[in-house]
């Protein structure tokens, strides 16, 4: 397997008498329960463990992975944190620079073999790690998964704003007081903040839970570090791409619709800031960019109106795939899809394939926002 060497993480006995006391007042209901559970269902596997990011690794599920990491470490189990596609987003590698985060690429279930259980932070599908084979301990999120969750632990919130917000509880609840390491705290402390503050769009989206759970680590956060992540620059690649968006954005009322063709995988990221871009544009509500990244039709919605329900909107929109899970899905603000290009892939004329490619999307956009001629 082509991968980092995993960073071996012993438990944390040391102690640190100048941390704030977050285990009192700050306590939220039922999550020293909740943790309690998650702890057992670990101890339960004995043997090295992995944590997996299905997705594209952003602050937030890189945070809620390490915090997962850590718990594991406290209670004695070695846990690598493993990625599936690449850190492809420039802010979500500085994160992975900046805070030393451990990570291991895996590209197939068989990389997995090394390990004796698996749990999953911030996925929308389960497909890889099923298949895997080996059990899942568990999962926690706070979007809708979807498969069915065979998993021991289960701990899904679609009211609070990041998975960061449910890893900060257990680490600031767990009785192995994970937060006592001053080096190892402050880092991860920064990590979690900064997955709350990117998955709540800078708290904008933000629920009492996630302002509660920021509230309860900010004295322990570099807030150097956190200035520095959001003080990223942008890759002239990215800023390329945002330029072929603008130069073949169709606006049709409050929708704004571009397609920007071949997309490196590494620049795939580029796709979801140009809709952020021409969701500014004055008197639109929604925005989708889309291009082709590596035999995929890969998409991004952002919305700032609030009776537009992006999962729904895209699944209806896009369909379903034929493991029986949709193409598209995303929560309050914002969504993504991706449709295989399966065979179409290896066409020999790319420009060809994506002009079939471009109208394809461009009509299931209108036929959906019910502008197209076959709507009318």
């Amino acid at each position: 397997m082509n991968q980092q060497e995993a960073l071996r993480i012993e438990p944390d006995r040391s102690s640190s008498p100048h941390l704030p006391d977050l285990r009192g007042p700050r306590r939220v209901d039922g999550a020293e329960s909740r943790v309690g559970q998650l702890l057992e269902a670990l101890r339960k596997h004995e043997g090295r463990h992995v944590v997996v990011i299905r997705g594209y690794p952003d602050p937030d599920s890189l945070a809620s992975a390490w915090a997962h990491q850590r718990l594991c470490a406290s209670v004695g189990i070695e846990c690598d944190i493993a990625h599936l596609p690449l850190v492809s987003r420039a802010e979500n590698r500085a994160m992975v620079n900046l805070l030393d985060l451990p990570l291991v690429r895996v590209t197939a279930p068989e990389d997995l073999d090394r390990y004796t259980a698996l749990s999953l932070v911030d996925a929308n599908s389960i497909e890889l790690p099923r298949s895997s084979g080996l059990p899942c301990v568990s999962i926690v999120d706070h979007h809708a998964i979807q498969g069915k969750l065979n998993a021991e632990f289960v701990d899904i919130r679609l009211g609070v704003g990041a998975a960061s917000t449910i890893y900060t509880e257990y680490v600031i609840e767990a009785p192995t007081r994970v937060l006592e390491n001053g080096t190892i705290a402050t880092r991860l402390a920064t990590a979690l903040a900064y997955g709350i503050r990117s998955d709540t769009d800078d708290l904008l989206h933000a629920s009492a839970e996630d302002l509660r759970a920021l509230a309860s680590i900010i004295d322990l956060v570099d807030t150097d570090v956190l200035a520095a992540l959001s003080r990223y620059a942008i890759p002239s690649s990215s800023m390329r791409i945002m330029r072929r968006a603008l130069e073949a954005m169709q606006v049709e009322g409050t929708w704004v619709f571009s397609g920007v063709g071949q997309v490196r995988p590494q620049d795939r990221d580029a796709i979801g800031q140009a809709a952020d871009f021409l969701l500014r544009r004055e008197g639109i509500k929604t925005a989708i960019t889309f291009g082709l990244v590596d035999g995929w039709i890969d998409g991004s919605l952002r919305t700032n109106d609030a009776s537009l329900d992006p999962a729904t909107w895209l699944r209806d929109a896009f369909g379903i795939g034929p493991l029986g899970m949709p193409y598209g899905g995303g929560r309050r603000g914002k969504g993504g899809f991706q449709i295989p290009l399966g065979p179409l892939a290896g066409c020999p004329n790319q420009d060809a394939l994506w002009g079939v490619v471009r109208e394809m999307v461009e009509d299931t956009i209108r036929k959906r926002i019910g502008t197209s001629d076959e709507a009318g």
